[in-house]
């Protein structure tokens, strides 16, 4: 199973016909920003307290073997929406840290390693791309990913061409 948060349109959506065992998140979707309030590590490990359909994003994860993200580049970034509910997923990992790669990240909640596939769309500068780059590696490292890819897409009619290859 994957879990693909993407910003697209419903429109876009029924372009691609992603499968249906997957667990399809919409950013667009997502109304409450993360609290900050620590209760999907500590208090209620795994569900966020937020009441919506975003509650159980840690265990759809818990459940998949890929987290694919879809996402307009902004500025060497997600999408507002979909950072939005990327920070939603901080209970997949630990509170507490380790060192990987010379560096601190969280420790992992699970054994199992997701696989990270990113698709950003849009016109992407090559400063952009560096730092879409930096910031998918820093990603991937910190929630314990088996590996990761970036693709870089003009734009949504390419996503199927690549998603399906």
């Amino acid at each position: 199973m994957k879990t693909i948060i993407h910003d697209l349109t419903e429109k876009e959506v029924k372009k691609i016909h992603f499968n249906k065992e997957d667990k399809i998140l919409s950013s667009l979707n997502c109304k409450n920003n993360c609290i900050g309030c620590f209760s999907c590590w500590i208090k209620h490990p795994k569900k966020c307290i937020l009441n919506d359909e975003f509650s159980n994003i840690i265990e759809s994860l818990k459940k998949s073997d890929e987290l694919i993200i879809i996402s307009q580049s902004r500025y060497g970034c997600y999408s507002a929406s979909v950072k939005k509910v990327f920070e939603r997923c901080i209970g997949y990992v630990l509170p507490h840290f380790t060192i990987r790669n010379n560096e601190i990240h969280h420790k992992s909640r699970y054994d199992n390693k997701l696989k990270l596939t990113t698709y950003f769309y849009g016109n992407i500068k090559e400063e952009d791309k560096k730092n879409l780059k930096e910031l998918v590696k820093a990603n991937a490292i910190n929630i314990n990913t088996s590996k990761y890819k970036i693709n870089y897409i003009k734009n949504i009619k390419e996503l199927k061409n690549v998603y399906f290859n």
